[in-house]
């Protein structure tokens, strides 16, 4: 499981829908993201950083937005097509391209996931470059009177 109830709900219109706890379609839903997930990013990481992506704990953020997305997507429609067979497809479509788009940046190098960083964690100057330990630093403010 790659994404908490958060991150799903993040993505699911408050009025409309919710993901909760003991739901057997959110689970069968985490299930098959984790596996598109996982499937798509198989030639960036290696098996043992994708099997370190063991639940949202551990799992970047970044995957878990792309994962919250994803199955929001599939509950969204799974919940409006039962009801309304005409019903607009475009909300469940639009969060699913945009999850699609995102695992494609990780995929190209425009998106880099850090493997090993744990989520909600800090960057430091180490991360960056040029940075406030460089010498000279590469940024000054001059005295303005």
């Amino acid at each position: 499981m790659l994404a908490d109830l958060d991150d799903i709900n993040t993505f699911l219109p408050t009025d409309k829908l919710e993901a909760t706890d003991g739901n057997d379609a959110i689970t069968r839903f985490q299930v098959d993201v984790d596996r598109i997930i996982k499937g798509n990013l198989s030639s960036v990481f290696t098996a043992a950083t994708l099997a370190g992506w063991a639940d949202p704990a551990t799992t970047p953020v970044f995957i878990r937005s792309v994962a919250g997305r994803l199955i929001a997507a599939f509950w969204y429609s799974l919940r409006y097509s039962e009801q309304m067979p005409d019903w607009d497809r475009t909300y469940p479509q639009r969060l699913y391209n945009e999850a699609l788009a995102m695992i494609e940046q990780v995929r190209s190098g425009t998106v880099i996931i850090v493997p090993g960083l744990i989520p909600g964690t800090q960057f430091d100057n180490s991360y960056f470059l040029p940075n406030n330990d460089t010498t000279p630093p590469f940024f000054t403010v001059d005295l303005v009177i």
